[in-house]
């Protein structure tokens, strides 16, 4: 993949996993326990991301986490995102 494609998703994926977190965070989704667990994960993913993200894999993976997201906070149905 050329690397302004790969820039550009691995932006992508970090908005919207920081916007999900940051939502999850805020509304008490998250205990302290649970907490810590997913914003260590998160650090993991988000410092792997720009090497990760050109896996032919990576884009179901992170459409899944996304998804799995959106299924716990129903973000998508109060914040929709413009269509671009």
């Amino acid at each position: 993949m050329d690397p302004d494609k790969t820039r550009a998703l691995s932006e992508f994926y970090r908005e919207e996993f920081d916007r999900y977190l940051e939502h999850m965070n805020s509304s008490g989704i998250l205990n302290d326990d649970s907490r810590e667990a997913m914003q260590r994960t998160c650090r993991k993913l988000m410092s792997d991301l720009d090497r990760i993200c050109w896996k032919p894999a990576f884009t179901t993976v992170a459409e899944t986490l996304l998804q799995n997201f959106d299924t716990l906070t129903h973000l998508s149905e109060t914040e929709p995102r413009p269509v671009h």
